[in-house]
């Protein structure tokens, strides 16, 4: 990690998100790198939160302030479409698994409302209760998107007038073989705001955000970093909530899934400051974290990594349909 003035807008955000202010005179690269990565409104709550508002530009404090009361407006526009649509479901006895940014906005205290940008709501529906919930939908004004919603969700509906589109799911998102029969959903029953729902257990939380991430968005692969998804494992936290890391161990055992989980866990100390208990990672996470920061911090260096995985595809596709053919 470089230091000083030489630091990149990413680490400079990274360490605000930490609650140290290494940014100086170079605010504008960790406001660019704030929007990049949709965190804004999550480094103005912190920023609040830990008292270094007084210590940034005014203008600076102005524009993330705006970003934060915007996103806090739109927040209540989903909270109050959630709560809708979730009376709505719960009348015809269905009490849905929120997941996601989703289970958030319904517990997150008034004060910080507007700190996670929240782009749709997740819906884990019971596949016997998919037929009713539909019908339930389309009866308050839903309309199904012609979008493929991937292989662990039924469908995309939207309403012209809200601010953001719901998402029914089958099961949380990343491989099937997490969510088998021998395997059910854990989740924790509460009533907020007048509906009844469900919410995944911390270490379900956290196993969710580590297979979406690393996994379902292919950063295992990539090399990317999506903040966002740290950050929420950080609300759990500041929520209250306990977190098991053995038992994320325990789901996540081997081969890739221990990979994803591991590299994740790194980005989790390192960037967001959360403190993980049990073995520390081995070498190859190690090697992965420092290829993410190097993505982060050198243009140059990423035009390399990315030409590299897309010769790595080009040279991996004939054998895949080779494979495929003989099956």
């Amino acid at each position: 990690m470089r230091s000083g003035g030489s630091e990149s807008g990413f680490q400079m955000l990274a360490a605000l998100l930490n609650g140290i202010n290494t940014a100086e005179d170079h605010w504008d690269k960790v406001v660019q790198e704030a929007n990049r990565h949709l965190v804004g409104p999550a480094l103005y709550a912190w920023l609040r939160h830990r008292g270094l508002l007084i210590s940034i530009p005014g203008e600076v404090e102005n524009y993330l302030r705006f970003l934060y009361d915007l996103n806090e407006e739109r927040n209540r526009r989903l909270r109050r479409q959630s709560v809708e649509t979730l009376r709505v479901l719960n009348e015809a006895g269905i009490e849905p698994l929120l997941i996601k940014g989703s289970a958030l906005l319904m517990i997150m205290p008034e004060h910080r409302l507007g700190s996670r940008m929240i782009s749709d709501l997740d819906l884990v529906i019971d596949e016997n209760n998919v037929e009713r919930s539909v019908g339930r939908l389309l009866g308050i004004g839903y309309q199904p998107l012609p979008e493929d919603p991937g292989p662990h969700a039924y469908g995309k509906f939207y309403r012209p007038a809200d601010v953001g589109s719901l998402d029914l799911h089958l099961r949380p998102p990343g491989p099937a073989i997490l969510y088998t029969e021998s395997e059910p959903l854990h989740s924790i029953r509460l009533e907020v705001m007048g509906v009844r729902i469900s919410i995944p257990t911390p270490v379900e939380w956290v196993v969710h955000l580590i297979v979406h991430d690393m996994i379902l968005d292919s950063r295992l692969r990539t090399g990317d970093v999506e903040l966002r998804h740290l950050l929420d494992c950080r609300e759990i936290f500041d929520l209250g909530y306990d977190i098991d890391w053995d038992a994320i161990r325990a789901r996540l055992p081997s081969g890739r899934l221990a990979l994803a989980r591991d590299l994740f866990f790194l980005n989790l100390q390192r960037l967001a400051g959360v403190k993980i208990g049990g073995s520390p990672a081995g070498v190859l996470p190690d090697l992965l974290f420092s290829r993410q920061i190097a993505r982060q911090e050198y243009a140059a260096y990423k035009h390399l990594d990315d030409f590299g995985l897309s010769l790595l595809r080009a040279i991996w596709k004939p054998f895949k349909i080779v494979a495929a053919n003989r099956r």
